[in-house]
């Protein structure tokens, strides 16, 4: 078989197996989201390990997801069709985006408060004309802290001739090294500054390609390294602690990257075993993606206002409010899926 200039032992994995373990692995993604999302809005004492341990641990979800995203587009690329693959995306990722964006735009819009970040990188944004403010917020997704991402995905989908062209010629998989190095220099902040969020994030993508164009070769090689791969996830995760205050980012990034090895084998590995809600929490990943900050607003403006003590961060509180907002979100899911069966996917994501 030809596998461009990469050459590898090779394994057959069977379609349905593979289709567990990426399955699978969204479910993880999306807790990964969720987690870093519940550790930014709590009140932590900068320093302490437990602040340092969740931080590294949770923080950056984004990675992985925009992984699997890269992994499925390969994987799929066979039957691409670029007219069809727009379609699906308008219905399944942009139409939800707007569903859910029409609170936090006209709250924002009436109320003329923004986030922190958006008001950092534009710090005139108050006296913008109110359309101006709108389609701002829409094209960068500066409504609600994780909304960035679909603007920024947005681009991925618009470019996708370009990324099946490389995938048709492997030898270009060479610049994902040039696009590593890329992501290293440029950080993945502001969010609301979408084209740096999209340079970060490129060689996530391309990686996740990558990975899916070698699949076989990759799950062959991990099954004779795995003490490798894992020891270089962990190693990366707590030099990431260690190195905290100097090289956060970089090292984040890193692990991160590694995770996604590391997990792409050992759910491979461990199929069978695999808790069947990890299938369900997969089902509705993009579901929780867009909803679940909701949850995150009352649990802080509850805490806020009737407990403050439940917004000092530990790992009790992380845990209580990550388990709220995860409880929340499966039910507000299971309502609107149970109420509009048919349109869900095009309201929630799901």
């Amino acid at each position: 078989m030809e596998t461009g200039t990469l050459e590898m032992p090779k394994t057959e994995t069977p379609k349905k197996q593979f289709l567990n373990y990426i399955h699978y692995f969204r479910g993880i993604a999306i807790l990964f989201v969720v987690g870093g999302h519940c550790y930014l809005n709590l009140d932590w004492e900068k320093g302490r390990f437990d602040q340092k341990f969740t931080d590294t641990l949770w923080q950056n979800g984004s990675v992985l997801f925009v992984f699997i995203a890269g992994y499925l587009f390969q994987h799929l690329s066979k039957k691409f069709r670029y007219p069809t693959y727009l379609k699906a995306k308008l219905k399944n990722v942009i139409m939800p985006y707007f569903v859910v964006s029409a609170i936090p735009l006209a709250y924002r819009l009436f109320t003329n408060k923004f986030t922190e970040y958006t008001a950092a990188l534009h710090p005139d944004i108050y006296t913008w004309p109110w359309w101006h403010k709108l389609y701002y917020m829409i094209l960068h997704g500066a409504h609600l802290p994780q909304l960035w991402f679909v603007p920024m995905i947005a681009i991925f989908y618009i470019i996708a001739p370009l990324l099946l062209y490389i995938d048709r010629h492997p030898k270009l998989y060479y610049s994902l090294l040039g696009f590593i190095v890329v992501s290293l220099i440029v950080p993945r902040e502001p969010f609301s500054d979408i084209l740096k969020m999209f340079a970060h994030f490129f060689s996530v993508y391309l990686f996740g390609m990558f990975m899916s164009h070698y699949k076989n070769e990759y799950l062959a090689f991990a099954k004779k390294y795995w003490p490798l791969i894992t020891g270089l996830t962990v190693a990366a995760f707590v030099l990431n602690i260690v190195f905290y205050d100097s090289w956060y980012d970089q090292l984040n990034y890193i692990h991160k990257m590694l995770f996604c090895c590391f997990f792409l084998y050992w759910l491979w590995r461990l199929d069978k075993y695999i808790p069947k809600f990890f299938n369900y929490l997969a089902e509705i990943s993009f579901g929780v993606f867009f909803v679940h900050y909701y949850f995150n607003i009352i649990y802080y403006s509850l805490a806020n206002r009737y407990l403050p003590a439940a917004k000092v961060g530990s790992f009790l509180n992380w845990t209580i409010f990550f388990l709220f907002v995860f409880a929340g979100t499966i039910a507000l899911i299971t309502f609107v899926r149970k109420v509009f069966p048919k349109y869900s996917k095009n309201l929630i994501g799901c």
